[in-house]
């Protein structure tokens, strides 16, 4: 963030910022909102791999993390560290450039170091929000990718106002408490009269292969169906399920997401299908 170097942006009123970020979120195609009704169920997995995927198929990606106070985004792409490039005179800045030239914004990139808390305020969070929006030179993008925090709260809230024609896709496990929750989210873009790309059901099913024999036993850690059920309830679309697999958890550990170091495992092959289907619906 340019921390307000110009006098310019200082003096900005709301008016005439929500007209310079209407201006740059217009040069980007397509917006992919990605929501959670409750944390842990692998959104910022789920959104990194998205624009990772999407990059890896020859767009243009900017992947902005609105989760200002859980900031996770440059851990998973192993970016943690970097700075944006500022430039004072314009009070503009430029996104930190990552794996397959992806764009990257978040609130981690300004922080002391990564144990720094973020203790603010909703009014704080969504100012930054929108310095994210308005002063980063994101440039003409094919998609950008916002991974919003879990909830309906004030971040979520800001964001499917200030994007306009963004399309929403909403993780959950098939857990019963976070169905309840993502039916909720569901429920908000609606309200909000959001286009619904569809509902992901992630961490369904858990297979384990025995080392003697080789048989495959399935284990429901977290449920199976729940979400395709919730889809069906909520009449959205359903967009596939992602198994819980170990090498999910440690390529998001390690900075390296899944889709490029595990392409051809259960996980990898489905999210494929996941992006298909989002590309499908947004460039038709």
């Amino acid at each position: 963030m340019a921390k307000n170097n110009a006098n310019t942006k200082q003096k900005m009123n709301p008016r005439e910022r929500a007209k310079l970020i209407k201006e740059r979120m217009e040069k980007i195609k397509h917006k992919v909102v990605v929501m959670s009704g409750k944390g842990g169920v692998g959104k910022t997995t789920v959104a990194v791999n998205l624009a990772i995927k999407l990059a890896a198929m020859g767009r243009t990606v900017g992947i902005l993390d609105v989760d200002i106070t859980g900031p996770n985004v440059p851990l998973m792409l192993n970016m943690e560290g970097k700075r944006p490039t500022v430039d004072a005179e314009k009070g503009e800045f430029r996104p930190v450039i990552g794996p397959m030239n992806l764009r990257v914004m978040s609130m981690a990139f300004l922080l002391q170091d990564n144990e720094t808390p973020v203790i603010w305020r909703g009014p704080m969070k969504m100012s930054a929000i929108r310095q994210f929006l308005s002063e980063a030179q994101w440039g003409e993008l094919d998609y950008m990718v916002f991974d919003l925090p879990p909830g309906t709260s004030d971040e979520t809230l800001d964001i499917l106002q200030l994007i306009e024609g963004a399309g929403v896709v909403v993780v959950t496990t098939p857990q019963d408490v976070a169905l309840l929750d993502s039916r909720k989210t569901v429920n908000m873009t609606k309200t909000m009269k959001r286009e619904m790309l569809g509902i992901l059901e992630n961490m369904s099913g858990f297979t384990v292969k025995c080392p003697e024999c080789g048989h495959e036993h399935k284990i429901e850690i977290f449920g199976y169906g729940g979400g395709e059920k919730a889809a069906e309830k909520l009449q959205v679309p359903f967009l596939g399920r992602v198994p819980f697999e170990v090498d999910v958890r440690t390529g998001g550990d390690s900075g390296m997401p899944f889709i490029i170091e595990h392409p051809e495992s259960a996980s990898g092959k489905a999210f494929d299908s996941v992006v298909n289907k989002i590309i499908d619906k947004m460039e038709k």
